[in-house]
């Protein structure tokens, strides 16, 4: 029970009180009628303040209202009998007064524990009773205003053995909750010694956890001193320390802190630490060199402190190796998504232009031939004529380039000895140079690859014509080199192309020149597409380059210094399967020509006119439909009439794909040609299922289409 808590004696003896001034205040009334109004109210209160004691003694809580409201009561009794309504006042108590006094009884009954209860326990709900009888007779008495003299003389008989009898139960209730608060209190010493306990079990815990993480943990605390004459003392360091440098803090004597920074790292350490002497403060990145000769990241904060005769440091450094390895990691994937967002891009503007493109430098050379052809010798139109045709193309020239950088290049993939290859093009490289240029080749044995020689060829080319343009107009030599070589992680980290190459043997294509060099910066751009440094150049040499090694699953990489001259290594799977090429089917000249009837789709008008011009003057007969619908719909018509279909792939009203298919659906046997304008490998992977018999890329030559015709049927 805590101090100032009321008990139920507190309340009944306050009852009592009221009762007893109400009762004085009635005799005098006899003198003084006015006074009998201040009876009501304290006469009120009695059996509230019982009430309250009886609720306390059965453990509840005593409403804040309760003895207010009696007082209310007390009040309107008051009000009733200034009015003069003195009867309806004292009748008015049977319907408060006399249920509150046997309402206190029901409490009183439930506060009696069924077990070892004290006879004054079980008397009290009884006396309650026997109050609400003696009160009941007084209010009728006062009410029939009859006066009993024995009413008065059983009041003041009952009243001291009943107080008493309340103030014994209240005390036995008193020393029950004294028990129980000093077993409360001697279970919370019990529990607050416990906590204590566990408390310091935690902590002793929580040291031997910071003991365990101080020596397991990256993270290292130290603490040194400058000394005006520039020695470093260390005082003191955490376990960690060892661990990431290899040293102990005895071995650290002399210069040996100094000598812990990375060479490359201490001129800026040293700024940034000046800059902290006037702050106080510093957060600082560097590296140090391990007793094993390891480099590890470290960050670190500082704070600063100026002594009299020396300067102390007391800091915390974390070890971000990990992190910096991961961050350069992610900058590097994020540069390769970004090239290959790049590259995406550039293959749908190529793809698209080169089909569009590609179609009118099929009509433009296509009738340029034609009208060459019809013209004499003589004729003062050739020469306009031929420019015409040169400018169209090194337009298909430029396309083509284009298509290379984006690998969508068509290639004719075969194994080709690099070493032989490059053999072969001395002549022409060494024509590539300037003339005060001079080539150094360093051939190794035979170096297969699985490639396209034309492509390939391109590389060596550029690559060669790239180093003589670095050199300039003064002396200078390239090297040109192949050899079959291990390509490291090392090697191939930086180099960029294919992201699926991984380390291991391959066939290496090395040009070194002496020329002048690239910075970072002109090493990070040099294979963009239209970037140069010459105000003659396209900028699409080196992107070709990439664009074709990377089509072939490789990796080209470049290292420059300023001054110094430059090496690009081009990598290159080495080929397996050396089988033999597949022979040229010889082409056909016009006796061998067989006539036929062919069925040419298109969607350009202008393509289906020049396919009718080069077909019927080899003698075949020509059917032409414009768009893959009435294609289909001409075919369908008389499937039978014709000996082969040339297909174009990109149509916009039905695909290639479709109407191939229905040809197949048709007749599996008839030979197709499919054309296009990008993208050969589609005729062997996405139209794989419609069994093309050839393939004919955009612009093309009407020899060519007629040879192919020629072979295709024949056979037939």
């Amino acid at each position: 029970m805590q101090r100032g808590e009321r008990t139920p004696s507190a309340y009944w003896i306050g009852g009592w009180i009221a009762a007893s001034l109400g009762g004085l205040i009635t005799l005098l009334a006899a003198s003084r009628p006015a006074l009998r109004l201040a009876s009501y109210p304290l006469g009120t209160l009695f059996p509230w303040f019982l009430l309250a004691g009886a609720i306390l003694l059965s453990e509840r809580r005593v409403p804040g209202w309760l003895l207010p409201l009696g007082l209310g009561l007390g009040a309107l009794r008051s009000v009733l009998a200034g009015l003069g309504f003195v009867p309806a006042a004292y009748l008015s108590g049977f319907v408060f007064d006399l249920p509150a006094v046997l309402a206190a009884g029901l409490f009183a009954r439930r506060a009696v524990p069924p077990e070892a209860a004290s006879r004054t326990q079980r008397l009290l709900p009884a006396s309650f009773v026997l109050l609400a009888f003696i009160g009941g007779l007084y209010l009728f008495w006062q009410a029939t205003a009859q006066p009993q003299d024995w009413l008065l003389t059983l009041w003041m008989l009952s009243a001291p053995p009943l107080l008493g009898l309340q103030l014994r139960v209240s005390a036995e209730w008193t020393r029950r909750h004294l028990v129980l608060a000093r077993r409360e209190l001697e279970r919370t010493v019990v529990e607050r010694t416990a906590d204590l306990a566990r408390a310091n079990a935690s902590l002793r815990r929580s040291e031997e956890r910071y003991r365990t993480v101080s020596e397991l943990s990256t993270d290292l605390s130290f603490g040194f001193r400058v000394w005006q004459d520039g020695r470093v003392e260390g005082q003191w360091v955490t376990e960690a320390f060892s661990r990431v440098t290899g040293f102990e803090l005895p071995e650290m004597t002399g210069d040996r802190w100094l000598a812990l920074i990375h060479p490359d790292d201490r001129e800026n350490l040293e700024r940034e630490f000046r800059a902290a002497i006037g702050t106080g403060t510093a957060t600082l990145l560097f590296r140090i060199v391990g007793k094993q000769g390891q480099v590890r990241w470290l960050e670190a904060r500082e704070r600063v402190e100026r002594d009299a005769d020396c300067l102390r440091i007391i800091g915390a450094a974390r070890d971000v190796t990990e992190a910096r390895h991961s961050e350069e990691e992610r900058f590097r994937l994020e540069r390769q998504v970004q090239e290959t967002q790049r590259l995406e891009s550039l293959g749908l503007v190529t793809g698209g232009v080169a089909h569009d493109f590609n179609n009118l430098l099929t009509v433009i050379l296509g009738n340029g031939r034609l009208a060459l052809a019809e013209l004499p010798p003589p004729h003062p139109l050739r020469p306009r004529l031929e420019r015409i045709l040169a400018a169209a193309e090194h337009g298909a020239g430029l396309t083509e380039q284009m298509l290379v950088y984006a690998g969508r290049a068509p290639r004719a993939q075969k194994p080709v000895d690099l070493t032989s290859l490059v053999a072969e093009m001395l002549d022409l490289a060494r024509a590539a140079l300037p003339a005060r240029v001079t080539l150094h080749e360093q051939l190794g044995p035979a170096v297969w690859v699985q490639g396209d020689e034309t492509q390939l060829r391109q590389v060596v080319l550029n690559l060669v014509a790239n180093a003589g343009e670095a050199i300039g107009d003064r002396a200078g030599s390239v090297g040109l080199r192949t050899a079959l070589a291990d390509a490291g992680p090392d090697d191939l980290e930086n180099a960029r192309g294919a992201r699926d190459l991984v380390p291991g043997r391959m066939a290496l294509l090395e040009v070194v020149d002496d020329g002048a060099g690239m910075d970072e910066g002109m090493r990070e751009r040099v294979f963009e597409p239209f970037f140069t440094t010459r105000l003659s150049g396209r900028g699409l040499g080196l992107a070709a380059v990439l664009g074709i090694v990377r089509g072939h699953h490789g990796r080209v990489g470049v290292a420059s210094v300023p001054g110094r001259g430059s090496s690009f290594r081009v990598w290159l799977p080495a080929a397996t399967d050396l089988g033999r090429d597949a022979p040229k089917p010889p082409r056909s000249g016009a006796k061998a020509r067989r006539a036929g009837r062919v069925l040419v789709i298109d969607d350009q008008e202008p393509v289906l006119e020049l396919a009718r011009e080069f077909l019927g003057r080899a003698g075949y007969d020509v059917q032409t439909a414009l768009g893959g619908r009435a294609g289909l719909a001409r075919f369908t018509a008389a499937p039978a009439d014709f000996d082969a279909v040339v297909l174009d792939l990109a149509m916009p009203d039905l695909s290639g794909d479709q109407v191939g298919k229905a040809v197949r659906g048709e007749r599996a046997e008839l030979p197709l040609l499919l054309v296009s304008g990008y993208e050969a490998d589609l005729a062997a992977v996405r139209f794989a299922s419609l069994q093309p018999a050839r393939f004919l890329r955009k612009p093309y030559e009407s020899e060519e289409l007629v040879a192919i015709l020629d072979q295709l049927l024949a056979g037939r």
